[in-house]
């Protein structure tokens, strides 16, 4: 017997229409690019407009995923993270380094860690480690220009991998395969008439897939993949034609084979006349009320993951403490975004 929760919704706007409904009134105001902060800071200037959004007045519902702020220069809700010891086993390994690499138009600077076999043990329980990777990747493209070469495009991401098993205070075990990245891209293929580059394409993309066990919690199998993208390409016209979707998948299959699945799915377009009118309002409620679900199908056991969250974050941070980032930090961290457009937040969580 299966269970299909199911929440689809998918909202278009007629981009010709609106064209041509706003062109009189959107002609008068000239693509803005202002340079004012760097890309992925919040716009909260007066008179900004929000991107419609099916939120509620409670907002957010506090069911946030895991395992989505990893990165261990970010430290913004760390501050309670379990201490302990990180023990190597017999085949325990840590390695990282850099990558430089270059040619003509193009420059990249990339850092690599791994680990395997290793324990974490904390008050929480213990993390056995067989493998945990990061990848981080940054790339500069660049053309000649008025005799000068300039920056058109800009790449970064950060990745992360895990494989492994937590054992709660009570002995009980969640297997864990995981995998999550966040990629962002920038492209000006076009300059205004000072020769200051213009925008021409956004891209913003965050992924979490993740699969285990937990017989001990009564689960056979689970898995959930969440997906957020942002794509802004400036069309013929000047304007922002702006595209938004958002993916969450999971499956819980109980020890008596009672499968459980559950979805939720949004994508909407938008049109602004400038950089400076865009701004993102929280995630649909739909999709939280779907997190919502997964977690209350996987029990206690989805309060393992924020366990198994809070360890691999510990881990990472000893790990930079201890070193391990030293050569992407004399390595700068990678190439520096060498545009400063004025664009939204990107974080759906912020």
């Amino acid at each position: 017997m299966n269970t299909h929760t199911r929440f689809t919704n998918t909202n278009f706007t007629n981009l010709d229409e609106l064209l041509d409904q706003k062109l009189i009134e959107l002609a008068a105001n000239a693509v803005d690019v202002t340079k004012s902060g760097p890309p992925g800071d919040p716009v909260n200037e007066a008179g900004t407009q929000s991107a419609p959004s099916a939120i509620s007045d409670n907002g957010q519902s506090g069911q946030d995923l895991p395992f989505l702020n990893l990165d261990p220069y970010n430290l913004d809700g760390k501050d309670n993270l379990p201490t302990g010891d990180l023990t190597e086993g017999p085949q325990g390994m840590i390695g990282s380094g850099v990558e430089i690499s270059g040619g003509a138009g193009e420059q990249q600077v990339n850092f690599a860690l791994e680990m395997e076999g290793y324990t974490f043990r904390s008050d929480a329980g213990r993390l056995d480690i067989m493998a945990l990777t990061e990848e981080r990747t940054t790339e500069i493209k660049t053309m000649t220009f008025n005799g000068q070469e300039v920056a058109v495009e800009y790449q970064s991401g950060l990745a992360y991998g895990f494989e492994g098993s937590f054992y709660d205070n009570q002995f009980r075990e969640l297997y864990v395969e995981m995998n999550a990245e966040v990629a962002t891209s920038i492209q000006t293929e076009a300059f205004d008439a000072d020769g200051n580059p213009i925008l021409t394409s956004f891209g913003y993309e965050q992924m979490l897939e993740v699969t285990g066990q937990g017989f001990d919690y009564g689960i056979e199998e689970f898995s959930m993949a969440f997906e957020f993208m942002i794509d802004i390409q400036r069309n013929d016209f000047g304007f922002y034609e702006i595209t938004i979707s958002v993916t969450f998948e999971g499956e819980i299959v109980d020890m008596n084979g009672f499968a459980r699945e559950f979805l939720f799915e949004d994508e909407s377009m938008f049109l602004f006349s400038d950089l400076d009118q865009i701004d993102f309002d929280q995630l649909p409620p739909g999709f939280y009320e779907e997190i919502a679900r997964f977690a209350n199908g996987m029990g206690e056991a989805w309060d393992a993951f924020g366990s198994v969250n809070d360890q691999i974050e510990a881990v990472l941070l000893k790990l930079r403490e201890e070193g391990h980032y030293q050569a992407w930090d004399d390595a700068d961290q990678g190439l520096n975004d060498p545009f400063d457009f004025n664009l939204p937040n990107t974080d759906p969580f912020s």
